[in-house]
């Protein structure tokens, strides 16, 4: 789904038919571009503080910075006090023409509430001191809850968002669910994701039986950033990950860690938009499935495919019957 060079206005009303066809977009909410309300919601000369939004949005054109329009965003809704004459929304955001980024109104609201705070600028110029001043206070904020949808890559994601959390009244961000039927997918995305972000020689750490894959495993089964699943050969601890503990030559245990090149930005941000982890009653489906994650090279080198582990035991369960003989790669 492409939306270059068109001019703002189409780019609104493409977003509109494209995205939010089961929403009124027509409503105007003082100098804000874009809102998103329910159907069933009175006309413009009647809107009031009893009209319930549920997205403002800062609309740009072409590609932009999302975070510096989402900025220009708040100072427009700050200056002129926009929530003291219409409810909030459940979320304020931005999009252009190949993304759209959501945060939860309430992730923001103080920031509405600064006392010493010069909320008379032209919100649209990015090189005032009160713009700069306001990047730097939300950018970590941002970057902790704002939920960014690619329209190509994330297309279904994007979809199952709005119409799981654009619901009159509903507080809190339901995420995409995952399971034994959906981790590959996930995996997949994980792949141009994150993985890009890990700083690891990726040849090497085959060569050690280690793939990308043990590091998905690891931030999956994972809450708060910290792995609850035993015994993977890589356990996500908040900000690093921890390689499988082995005893050296000294008899001791040690380790080998690794962290993100992106101060784990895209980390936070992909797993925004997740819930970690899948329902416990998947968690050892999932780790017998790590065939599943190994890259073809390593799958030609050791054998034309690994194995679950419940085959594996089968077969030494029942070595005799010649229809559960398997090739067994370690």
């Amino acid at each position: 789904m492409s939306y270059a060079n068109i001019r703002e206005e189409e780019l609104k009303n493409k977003i509109s038919q494209d995205y939010f066809w089961m929403y009124d977009c027509t409503k105007i909410i003082g100098n804000v571009d874009f809102c998103v309300s329910m159907l069933s919601e009175s006309s413009n000369s009647e809107l009031g503080l009893d009209h319930e939004s549920l997205f403002w949005a800062e609309a740009k054109k072409g590609i932009s910075d999302i975070q510096k329009s989402i900025v220009q965003l708040i100072l427009t809704i700050g200056k002129a006090r926009t929530f003291d004459k219409f409810l909030p929304p459940a979320f304020l955001g931005a999009f252009d023409c190949e993304k759209i980024a959501f945060i939860p109104y309430s992730e923001i609201s103080e920031i509405f509430y600064q006392n010493d705070f010069n909320w008379n600028v032209t919100p649209s110029n990015y090189e005032t001191k009160e713009f700069k001043n306001l990047l730097s206070k939300v950018t970590n904020l941002l970057n902790s809850n704002a939920l960014l949808f690619n329209y190509e890559t994330d297309n279904r994601e994007l979809n199952k968002f709005i119409k799981d959390n654009f619901v009159v009244g509903k507080f809190g961000v339901t995420k995409t669910q995952i399971d034994k039927n959906n981790f590959m997918i996930i995996y997949n995305k994980w792949l141009g994701a994150v993985k890009p972000t890990i700083v690891i020689n990726w040849e090497i750490a085959k060569k050690n039986n280690i793939i990308d894959g043990d590091f998905y495993l690891a931030d999956l089964l994972s809450s708060e950033n910290e792995t609850l699943k035993e015994k993977l050969s890589v356990i996500l601890k908040q900000d690093f990950y921890e390689l499988e503990k082995k005893l050296d030559d000294m008899g001791m245990f040690g380790s080998k860690t690794t962290r993100f090149n992106d101060k784990q930005k895209a980390h936070t941000q992909f797993w925004l938009k997740y819930e970690r982890p899948p329902k416990e009653e998947y968690w050892d489906y999932i780790v017998e499935r790590r065939d599943l994650l190994v890259p073809q090279d390593v799958r030609e080198r050791k054998g034309s495919f690994f194995i679950p582990q419940i085959w594996v035991k089968l077969s030494k369960k029942y070595p005799g019957n010649s229809h559960l003989k398997i090739r067994i790669i370690k």
